[in-house]
């Protein structure tokens, strides 16, 4: 299993280098900018605490700048709600957490105005509204978490719920990745990580 986590994150980190090589190659061109704050996201994935939120972050600021280019990407535009998604989640502060998910929301409108039969924007927008649900119950998962001491089992195991929105919140984070994914391979083939 850590050989394939690591395979994942060498191949994003191979697809943000080469993102940055070809936005370097030409600062005019959006599409680079939207594969390295894709990447930027995927990596942030394989990182804990702040540099999770730091590397989200730098995605955020990645794709504003593809969007400031060129306003009518809609990937740049779902990307950025997956990452605004992903720092909500992060967020201890359940206010913030809410402004996180806001801003997520008004980025997969953005998405369906430009692609209104688009099913992945769709589902995107879908689960962001029930991301404050999800918020609350892996927030009172977390918690219980510290206080057994990181052992779910001293705390009474997960409930079927916890569980259920664990693979809810999972299958939405591994969706994104693999769509992220197949867009970066589709649009300019597979990365070489030795380059």
């Amino acid at each position: 299993m850590f050989s394939e986590e690591s395979s994942k994150a060498e191949f994003f980190e191979a697809a943000r280098n080469q993102a940055q090589r070809d936005f370097e190659a030409d600062e005019t061109n959006a599409q680079p900018l939207v594969r390295w704050g894709g990447a930027l996201l995927e990596l942030a994935h394989y990182k804990q605490g702040q540099e999770s939120i730091d590397m989200i972050m730098q995605a955020i600021e990645k794709l504003q700048q593809a969007l400031r280019l060129d306003p009518e990407r809609p990937d740049g535009e779902w990307c950025l709600g997956n990452a605004f998604t992903s720092l909500g989640f992060l967020c201890p502060d359940k206010k913030k957490a809410l402004e996180q998910f806001q801003l997520a929301a008004e980025s997969f409108k953005r998405c369906l105005t430009k692609e209104p039969t688009n099913d992945t924007y769709k589902k995107a927008l879908e689960m962001c509204d029930k991301a404050p649900e999800y918020y609350d119950e892996i927030q009172a998962h977390l918690k219980a978490q510290s206080l057994s001491g990181g052992d779910p089992g001293k705390a009474g195991g997960a409930s079927a719920t916890g569980e259920s929105v664990w693979w809810d919140v999972g299958g939405w984070v591994l969706l994104g990745a693999v769509i992220v994914g197949a867009m970066v391979i589709a649009r300019n083939g597979a990365p070489n990580p030795t380059a």
